[in-house]
C-alpha cells in the first residue's frame, strides 16, 4: 500500500542562531524532537526520514530518536551542502511505494496536525501544496538607491512555510528535471520552486500562525514563550 512519508531537513549550519538549535532543548525537549513529534502526530504520515549533518547522525539517533521513542523515524541520512542536496539525499533513501512526500523544516516544531492533514489532501488533489500565511505588513518595492518605486498589493502575497507536500512520483520527476537543468541550485529557497519550475501546480494551504521557523535568538525566545504557554 502506498503511504505518505515526511522528510525533515535539519542539516543547516544555524549560523544566524549562534548555537546548535536542532539538538538544543526547548523547554526541556530538543527542538528536533519536538518537530518530529509534531509530524508524527498526523495519522496520514506513516514514516519519517530525517536529514542531518553527517557528524550528527549518531547523536541524533541516540539522544533524540531513541531517547524520545520517535518510532515513525525510519532513517537518519546525511544532509548535503544545500537544501536541494539534503532533500535529494532523503528522497534517495525512500525504498517502499509512496504516494505523498511531505517536506517539513526541522526548526518548525509548532505545526498543527490539522494543517498537515489538510496539506496532504490538497497535494492529492492538485499535485503539490504548501503551507503559507498571508503577508500582513505593507510591502514596498525600491530601486537601487532604496527609493520606493511602488507599494505591492499584499492581498496577493503569501509567506511560504512548511510542510510542502507533493505527489511523490511527480515530485521525483520534477527534481530530476531540475538536477539535469541549468538552474542555479543555491537560488532555490524552498521545495515548491522545483515543482513550479516544472510547470506543475502548487496549492496554498493557510497555516497556523504559531508555525514559525526558529532561525534567530529572538525566534528562540518566542518559541520558549509559546512552548511554556502551551504546556
Amino acid at each position: 500500500m502506498k503511504c505518505a512519508i515526511a522528510i525533515i531537513p535539519a542539516a543547516g549550519s544555524a549560523s544566524r542562531m549562534g548555537f546548535d538549535k536542532i539538538t538544543s532543548k526547548l523547554d526541556g525537549i530538543p527542538l528536533l524532537a519536538r518537530t518530529i513529534q509534531a509530524i508524527s502526530a498526523a495519522d496520514s504520515i506513516s514514516g519519517i526520514i530525517v536529514a542531518v549533518s553527517p557528524e550528527k547522525i549518531a547523536e541524533v539517533k541516540r539522544n533524540i530518536v531513541d531517547k524520545y521513542n520517535l518510532n515513525k523515524v525510519m532513517k537518519i541520512v546525511a544532509g548535503g551542502n544545500t537544501r536541494t542536496e539534503t532533500v535529494w539525499n532523503a528522497l534517495q533513501a525512500i525504498e517502499q511505494p509512496v504516494e505523498i512526500v511531505a517536506i517539513h523544516d526541522g526548526a518548525r516544531p509548532f505545526i498543527s496536525t490539522d494543517i498537515i492533514e489538510e496539506s496532504i489532501e490538497a497535494a492529492k488533489q492538485f499535485g503539490g501544496a504548501i503551507v503559507a500565511t498571508k503577508v500582513i505588513p505593507t510591502i514596498k518595492e525600491v530601486d537601487s538607491d532604496n527609493v520606493i518605486c511602488h507599494t505591492i498589493d499584499r492581498s496577493k502575497l503569501w509567506a511560504a512555510a512548511t510542510p510542502q507536500v507533493f505527489l511523490y512520483e511527480e515530485f521525483l520527476e520534477a527534481y530530476k528535471e531540475f538536477l539535469n537543468g541549468n538552474i542555479e541550485r543555491k537560488s532555490i529557497t524552498d521545495d515548491a520552486q522545483i515543482f513550479e519550475f516544472s510547470g506543475r501546480t502548487v496549492k496554498i494551504v493557510e497555516g497556523n500562525c504559531e508555525n514559525i521557523k526558529i532561525t534567530t535568538p529572538f525566534d528562540w525566545k518566542i518559541a520558549e514563550a509559546y512552548s511554556n504557554q502551551s504546556t
